[in-house]
């Protein structure tokens, strides 16, 4: 029993030992979550933080989840480090809304992933696409994309600065002056990252 016992809580350790904290940024002034669409494993954390100062009310709304999933609401408002986490206890596809917004399009998904109950692993496809460096400097290149994706690339203010198509996940950003940038990658599915170039 007492093996037993030791057997449960070294495997809740390996398991919760392992979990991430994800991160989605509410871009206030252009009413969009920052990336729209992610893939997270069941244990994991979401937390959202505002990529810049909030003027205006929005909520973190769950729209559409999975049954027995914990619905959420949360007001997100001024001052500026507003934040909320939210641990998904049940796998499937979350669909959540900025509720005085969802006429603007400020709506969002994360599918959360139980590894635990596939003998295979996470497929590359379902991987969260990553910049890195990060802060950059001439080049970024993206990780979890296969050959070639289409980007545009943003100022905060939502101005197209740069836009193509990325050979080998690598794009040059040398002509970028320093700054904060968002980058919308359009591969198997799309995603946008915030990026800075130093």
């Amino acid at each position: 029993m007492k093996k037993l016992f030791l057997l449960i809580c070294f495997s809740a350790y390996a398991f919760w030992g392992h979990a991430t904290t994800h991160t989605i940024q509410v871009w206030n002034g252009y009413f969009q979550f920052l990336p729209n669409a992610m893939t997270i494993q069941l244990g994991d954390t979401i937390q959202w933080l505002p990529l810049d100062q909030p003027t205006m009310v929005h909520t973190i709304t769950s729209d559409s989840i999975p049954e027995g999933a914990e619905p959420f609401d949360q007001i997100w408002q001024a001052p500026a480090d507003t934040f909320f986490q939210y641990v998904p206890q049940v796998a499937g596809l979350y669909k959540y809304v900025c509720t005085p917004h969802i006429g603007l399009g400020m709506i969002a998904q994360f599918e959360v992933m139980d590894i635990s109950s596939s003998s295979e692993d996470v497929t590359k496809s379902s991987r969260p696409i990553q910049v890195f460096p990060n802060p950059a400097t001439d080049w970024i290149r993206m990780s979890g994309i296969e050959g070639s994706a289409d980007y545009h690339i943003y100022s905060i203010n939502g101005e197209v600065l740069l836009s193509g198509q990325s050979a080998a996940g690598e794009i040059d950003i040398s002509t970028l002056t320093p700054g904060l940038y968002v980058i919308d990658i359009r591969a198997v599915r799309n995603e946008r990252v915030v990026f800075s170039k130093l």
